[in-house]
């Protein structure tokens, strides 16, 4: 299965030290059908994904990070797969997730 992937919307976070980009991924197949959703956050050069806004509140307002699911990938490896002609199956099967 070929599907893209695209940026729904991003919202750049600055405070001194703590610069961040929180984005809304999308994963869309060749008929334009949504397949998945992420949110993630961007910091220094590496992308921490989440399946849930829930789950990324937690992660960026508590630090929770012992329940929090999350899939990291550096900016390279991301824009490999954004800058990509199609991506082969689910942006999400390319992801390792952890807790």
């Amino acid at each position: 299965m070929k599907t893209f992937i695209t940026t729904a919307h991003e919202e750049e976070y600055s405070e001194t030290d703590k610069n961040r980009t929180l984005g809304v991924l999308l994963n869309f197949d060749e008929g334009n059908e949504r397949i998945d959703s992420l949110v993630y956050i961007y910091h220094k050069g590496k992308y921490i994904f989440f399946n849930t806004i829930m789950e990324m509140n937690t992660y960026l307002l508590y630090g929770d990070y012992s329940r929090t699911v999350r899939a990291y990938m550096t900016e390279e490896d991301f824009d490999n797969y954004y800058d990509a002609p199609y991506i082969s199956e689910k942006f999400t099967d390319h992801l390792e997730w952890t807790q």
